[in-house]
């Protein structure tokens, strides 16, 4: 079993361990102890789920819910449609929903910046990025393609801009990452996501994957990986 396999299993794991003598489990939980990263990984989710619970527990029913229900149950004259108890209950559940949906950005945490860096690895590796291949469009190419640029700085643009001039949209740890490729004295792909989506520190991180050179780093705004087949050194002339 390696990570991913694990971690599609131990999202589905109640948190007070009934399912743990499941061997599919059991298997998940020792890949768990095994790596470190999934460790903390599923430290969160369990954060998040009790912070859920915690949301769920704390939801009140509209005053007077009870006693409508009963006095409804009670009532043999014909009742308004809106003031019937399967309505009154369904826009209860409704409220809570609606609720719930409007808090979930706020309590879901961050995802740890390694798993953005690890996911763009492998999606450069994939034949689905091969198939994309976005090129910048506007400022955003006028940005990449000049000599001048270091990526190091970060970009002076929105994520919806740089959506707007040529960036493809993809999922990477449950959230939003976008993608554009260009060429300056090489082949380069960045990603880009949200500053607040993942957790870590703005010092650049190098890494090599085979043939793959890349370099994650963060500013203010924005979370980043460079990622380039042309080796380290061609690397570092971009950043």
């Amino acid at each position: 079993m390696n990570t991913t396999e694990a971690k599609f299993i131990l999202q589905a794991r109640r948190p007070d361990g009934p399912d743990d003598a499941d061997p599919r489990f059991a298997e998940a939980l020792e890949q768990a102890r095994r790596d470190p990263a999934l460790a903390d990984w599923m430290a969160r989710e369990q954060a998040f789920d009790g912070a859920i619970a915690e949301k769920l527990r704390a939801v009140q029913p509209p005053a007077g819910l009870r006693e409508a229900i009963l006095a409804g149950a009670r009532m043999s004259r014909p009742v308004p449609f809106w003031r019937r108890p399967q309505v009154l209950a369904l826009a209860a559940s409704v409220a809570i929903i609606l609720g719930l949906a409007a808090a979930w950005p706020a309590l879901r945490p961050p995802a740890d910046a390694e798993r953005l860096a690890l996911g763009v690895l492998e999606e450069v590796d994939s034949t689905a990025h091969h198939e994309a291949m976005p090129h910048p469009r506007g400022m955003l190419r006028t940005l990449l393609t000049d000599p001048a640029t270091r990526l190091a700085g970060g970009l002076p643009l929105g994520f919806e801009q740089l959506k707007a001039d040529g960036c493809r949209s993809l999922r990477i740890a449950g959230r939003d990452v976008l993608e554009v490729c260009f060429e300056r004295g090489g082949e380069f792909h960045l990603y880009v996501a949200r500053r607040n989506d993942f957790e870590g520190d703005n010092a650049p991180m190098f890494r090599e994957r085979g043939t793959l050179a890349s370099v994650a780093w963060m500013d203010e705004r924005h979370a980043y990986v460079l990622v380039t087949g042309e080796g380290a050194a061609t690397l570092r002339t971009v950043f």
